[in-house]
């Protein structure tokens, strides 16, 4: 699924589990929001937790923000990248051909040949 829809996942978990008196700082959330992301966020998730704001802590609504704002880059990159796709395929050979032996070739310089000869 989306960034967003494992988002809400994610706090509604954080919710059940702030109701049975177990809470996280914002920090914690924050890394386990991270850690809990599917394996082709690898490298955004490598990049966001090696950098730090300030104060050398990893605020949970910044994450958020940078991966929210990251999906909806990876969409529009994806609906560009169709898009193109499309205007490619479009372009491509004609699926009818023409059944002639010649193949689309000229007449080869034999055939000329031979008539000069006569």
């Amino acid at each position: 699924g989306s960034a967003s829809s494992h988002l809400n996942d994610f706090r509604s978990i954080v919710n059940q589990l702030k109701s049975v008196a177990i809470p996280f700082d914002d920090e914690v959330k924050a890394l386990l929001f991270l850690c809990s992301l599917p394996n082709s966020w690898d490298n955004l998730v490598m990049v966001v937790s090696n950098t730090t704001s300030a104060n050398n802590i990893l605020k949970f609504d910044d994450v958020v923000s940078i991966i929210l704002n990251e999906e909806i880059h990876r969409k529009s990159t994806e609906e560009s990248s169709f898009g193109n796709s499309l205007n490619v395929e479009r372009r491509g050979r004609k699926k009818k051909r023409s059944k002639s032996k010649s193949n689309g070739k000229s007449k080869s310089r034999d055939s000329r040949s031979k008539s000069r000869s006569k």
